[in-house]
């Protein structure tokens, strides 16, 4: 998996906001998925099952679903962009485990958190192989 690193996440209002609902439904779990797109416009989200042991404090992906979001990406002329999950009590901050699970140098990471009384908050980062970066979300 090959591609150029995105220097920003374009978002439509519409997918983000549902990246955020999606996380405000289910607020004691992380949940997670996929984001496809072109170049640095995202314009689909996967929502994927989190079948991490410890479903409040971590995600993992299901795998299947994940080849699935994946060839339906292609189906669709679609690339990997992002991948996204929550913290509901924890900021929008990659944690050392994010860090240890990485594996997709030069897509978006978001984090939702739920952590905060105001609105969820929505983190970008870009993953360079070895640390995160922070990436600017254009929601519009």
């Amino acid at each position: 998996f090959e591609r150029p690193a995105l220097t920003r996440l374009n978002l439509p209002p519409a997918l983000h906001a549902a990246l955020i609902a999606h996380a405000v439904a289910s607020p004691t779990v992380e949940v997670c998925g996929l984001l496809g797109g072109r170049g640095e416009t995202a314009s689909s989200l996967y929502p994927l099952a989190n079948v991490a042991e410890v479903p409040a404090t971590t995600f993992f992906i299901d795998p299947r679903a994940q080849i699935g979001a994946l060839q339906m990406m292609r189906a669709r002329d679609e690339d990997l962009l992002g991948i996204f999950h929550s913290h509901p009590a924890s900021p929008a901050q990659p944690s050392p485990r994010d860090l240890e699970l990485a594996a997709y140098p030069g897509v978006a990471y978001l984090i939702v958190s739920l952590a905060g009384p105001e609105a969820p908050v929505v983190g970008g980062f870009v993953f360079d192989g070895i640390g995160f970066a922070p990436l600017p979300l254009v929601v519009g």
